[in-house]
C-alpha cells in the first residue's frame, strides 16, 4: 500500500524523524490564517508533482488560498486531488536523497543515499551514478550506526553533519522495520540554514501482507495511484474470511469495455497484453485461482459484468491442474451471468482447460441454446492469446450492430 505524503510523514514522525510543521485541508476555505511563507502541496499517490505544478511556495494568505484552489480537484496521472498539505517553508541550505527499500539481488533491505537530492534525482542517477551510494542491510542485525556513517562517508559527508545524518537515517530504518515497510524514501532530505534536518517529502510503501499486524494503521484501501473504487472494495470482500481459493483479492477497475475473468497468475498478465495488441481495452484486471467454490466465482462475475458500457466478456485461463472447471464455470460464472442477464448477441468468449472441462463445455452449450447467449467456447487445444483476436472480431460486429439500431 502506497501512502500519501502526509500519511508517510505521520509514520516517520512517530519514529523520531523530523518533519516540517503542517496540516491537511480539503478546500481552500479550510486554510485559516496564514502568517508565514507556506508550501502548498497537492496530495497524490504518483510522483512528479513539482514538475506538474502541484507544489507551490506561497508568501502570504492570498497566494496560499489561490494555490490551494488551483490544485484542489485537479487531476494528476488520472488521480483527482482531494487533499492539500500546507507546510511551513524552510530556509534550505542543501537537499539530499535517502531511501531504504528491498533489493531483489540481495533479497534484503538496502540503504540508498545521494548527497544531491531534489526533483532531478533521476538525472543524477543517470549522469553521475557514482554519487549514489548503496549499503546492504543484514536483517539479523538491522542498520547499524557505523554502517550509515560508512555509506555517508562514501558519499562525501563528514564531521558533525555525518553524525546527524546517520541518526536521521537510522530513524528511517526504525520506521521501515516497525511498520513492515517495503520502501521509506525521503527526497528531499533537507538541511536548513540552521543545520537542522527535515524530511520534506515522504514516499512510504507498506507491505500489504503485513497489514494484519498493524491494526493501529487505519489507512483507507487503495489501488495503484488512487483510492479504491466501490467495485474494487466489493471484490476484496469475496475472499475476506473465506480462504477457499483466491477470488477478487486482485481486482482493478480500468476504463475499457471488455469485462475479464482470468485465471492463472502470470497468464493473466499475458492475456491482458494480448487483448491490448488485438485492439481491445480491458474494463478490469482480475483473476481467480486455487479451486474456489462456485459461489465465490458467481460474486466476482456479477462485479465484473455489472458495469455500464461493456461490449464483450472474456473468461480465459490456462489449463488448470486441480481447479474444477465445471464448478467455476457452471456453479460460478453461469449463475452470475443469469443474474446479470446480458443481451442475446453480447459476445462471450470462454477459453479454459482442466478437470471436468468437457462436462462444463457441454453444460455451457446447452445453456446458450436455451438462453440465446452468444458463447464461443475453446479448450486447451486453442491458445489463450489467439482468443483475444476472436473476441475483438466479435466485439467489432456487436458494436456495429448496436450502432445501427
Amino acid at each position: 500500500m502506497k501512502l500519501y505524503e502526509f500519511e508517510g510523514k505521520q509514520l516517520l514522525k512517530a519514529c523520531g524523524v523530523p518533519v516540517p510543521e503542517g496540516r491537511v485541508v480539503c478546500r481552500a476555505e479550510e486554510i485559516g490564517e496564514i502568517t508565514e511563507p507556506t508550501i502548498v502541496k497537492a496530495q497524490a499517490l504518483s510522483g512528479k508533482r513539482g514538475k506538474a505544478g502541484l507544489i507551490s511556495l506561497c508568501r502570504d494568505q492570498a497566494e496560499t488560498e489561490a494555490a490551494a484552489r488551483k490544485v484542489s480537484g485537479a487531476v494528476h496521472n488520472g488521480e483527482k486531488i482531494e487533499k492539500v498539505l500546507l507546510e511551513q517553508a524552510l530556509q534550505i541550505k542543501e537537499e539530499h536523497y535517502a531511501c531504504i527499500t528491498y533489493d531483489t539481488l540481495t533479497r534484503g533491505p538496502l540503504l540508498i543515499f545521494c548527497a544531491q537530492g531534489g526533483m532531478d534525482i533521476e538525472e543524477v542517477k543517470e549522469q553521475a551514478p557514482k554519487k549514489v551510494v548503496t549499503q546492504p542491510i543484514d536483517l539479523n542485525y538491522g542498520l547499524q550506526g557505523w554502517q550509515a556513517r560508512q555509506a555517508l562517508s562514501k558519499a562525501g559527508i563528514s564531521g558533525l553533519k555525518m553524525i546527524k545524518l546517520a541518526e536521521f537515517i537510522t530513524r528511517m530504518w526504525n520506521c521501515f522495520q516497525r511498520y513492515d515497510c517495503r520502501t521509506v524514501e525521503v527526497n528531499p532530505l533537507v538541511e536548513t540554514e540552521g543545520e537542522d534536518l527535515f524530511a520534506c517529502d515522504a514516499k512510504v510503501v507498506l507491505d500489504d501482507d503485513a497489514l494484519y499486524r498493524h491494526p493501529e494503521l487505519d489507512f483507507p484501501p487503495r489501488s495503484p495511484g488512487r483510492q479504491q473504487t466501490q467495485k474494487e472494495l466489493q471484490a476484496k470482500e469475496i475472499d475476506k474470511n473465506d480462504h477457499r481459493g483466491s477470488v477478487g483479492s486482485t481486482y482493478i477497475d480500468l476504463p475499457g469495455d471488455i469485462g475479464i475473468l482470468a485465471s492463472g497468475g502470470g497468464a493473466s498478465i499475458v492475456i491482458m497484453d494480448a487483448l491490448l495488441e488485438a485492439g481491445g481495452k480491458p474494463a478490469n484486471f482480475t483473476e481467480y485461482s486455487g479451486n474456489p467454490p462456485g459461489e465465490k466465482v458467481e460474486k466476482l462475475t456479477k462485479i465484473v459484468l455489472d458495469k455500464p458500457g461493456l461490449n464483450g466478456c472474456w473468461v480465459v485461463g490456462g489449463t488448470a491442474n486441480f481447479t474444477d472447471i465445471y464448478v467455476t464455470l457452471i456453479d460460478g460464472f453461469l449463475k452470475g451471468l443469469r443474474e446479470i442477464k446480458p443481451k442475446p448477441d453480447y459476445p462471450i468468449v470462454i477459453r479454459r482447460g482442466g478437470p471436468r472441462d468437457e462436462e462444463a463445455f457441454k453444460a455451457l452449450r446447452e445453456a446458450a441454446a436455451r438462453e440465446g447467449w452468444d458463447f464461443h467456447i475453446y479448450g486447451r487445444d486453442t491458445s489463450m492469446t489467439s482468443t483475444a483476436k476472436t473476441l475483438m472480431d466479435l466485439v467489432a460486429a456487436y458494436k456495429k450492430k448496436k450502432g445501427s439500431k
